[in-house]
């Protein structure tokens, strides 16, 4: 339901310094030119009227592949300021650490880059905290109600049928899975990591032979899941919503099948711990993990 062009996003900045106006420009791989902002509203209270530098990843995306996605994607951004926040103290809007800058685009409709607190660098001095008020929610509702409402007229659907419930499950899960990142002390898929495992079914056939890349675990419980492949997993505009694995699962039983990275990042075990990425597991066969699930019948 937005663009969110996190892995293309190399840099930016951005300046509140001018009450009610967000300026400033960000590159992004496969555009050849920089996008200029020039936004109607205000940061959240932590980054209010102050100019910021953002980084991101981008330098290392596929140029091609980043092109297909931007397609579209305006050189010039007008329109209103979403929740622009560096998660940073009140915590408005994000939990520490979480920083997130939304926008609505005159052209583009929603868009979102979601980042860490590090990746922001604050370049002039925002306005004290008890000098402004939290952004307002009910302007934020009419922003995503306008959204909505410009995606019912394009699809022929009547706009009183478009109903604006915020983002709220989103930061909830965000909310979620910054605090077990905090904990484990590691994402569960960076990006090094999720370029070596295969896609899903380039496996198919090797049985006992099939290599597993990556291990997860549950440090108060037995449950353990061993991932041969994966891929992400898209919705219909082809964007990335998740990230589906297949392996096998130790868990009430021994089992093969499919798991999504968004319930390994949310769940916790029976005292409370998060999942663990096995930092120190090296690929091995399926045969060698678990080699009773396919002896032949008669072997030991």
């Amino acid at each position: 339901m937005a663009w969110r062009p996190n892995e293309q996003f190399i840099e930016g900045i951005l300046d509140n310094s001018v009450p009610g106006k967000v300026t400033g420009w960000m590159r992004f791989a496969g555009m050849k030119e920089n996008v200029i902002f020039d936004l109607e509203g205000d940061f959240h209270r932590d980054i209010r009227g102050a100019k910021v530098r953002l980084c991101g990843d981008g330098e290392s995306a596929n140029p091609e592949e980043s092109a297909g996605y931007l397609e579209g994607f305006s050189k010039l951004q007008k329109g209103n300021v979403g929740d622009m926040t560096a998660g940073l103290p009140p915590y408005d809007y994000t939990p520490e650490g979480y920083a997130y800058f939304e926008w609505y685009s005159e052209d583009n409709g929603r868009v979102v880059l979601e980042m860490g607190t590090n990746q922001v660098e604050i370049l002039s001095q925002p306005i004290p905290v008890c000098e402004s008020y939290p952004v307002d929610r009910k302007k934020q509702a009419e922003n995503m109600a306008g959204f909505l409402c410009g995606i019912a007229k394009a699809c022929g659907i009547p706009e009183t049928n478009a109903v604006s419930i915020a983002d709220t499950r989103a930061v909830e899960r965000a909310k979620r899975v910054l605090a077990n990142d905090k904990i484990r002390g590691m994402k569960l898929l960076p990006k090094e990591v999720r370029e070596q495992l295969p896609p899903l079914y380039s496996q198919d056939g090797k049985g006992g032979k099939a290599v597993v890349h990556l291990k997860f675990f549950t440090p108060s419980s037995s449950w353990t899941w061993y991932a041969t492949e994966g891929e992400p997993e898209l919705d219909e505009s082809g964007k990335e919503v998740d990230f589906k694995f297949f392996g096998l699962v130790f868990g009430h039983e021994r089992e093969f099948g499919y798991f999504l990275l968004s319930e390994l990042e949310e769940v916790r075990g029976p005292m409370g711990l998060p999942i663990e990425r096995d930092l120190y597991f090296k690929p091995k066969t399926l045969e060698e993990i678990a080699p009773e699930l396919f002896r032949k019948e008669g072997q030991q």
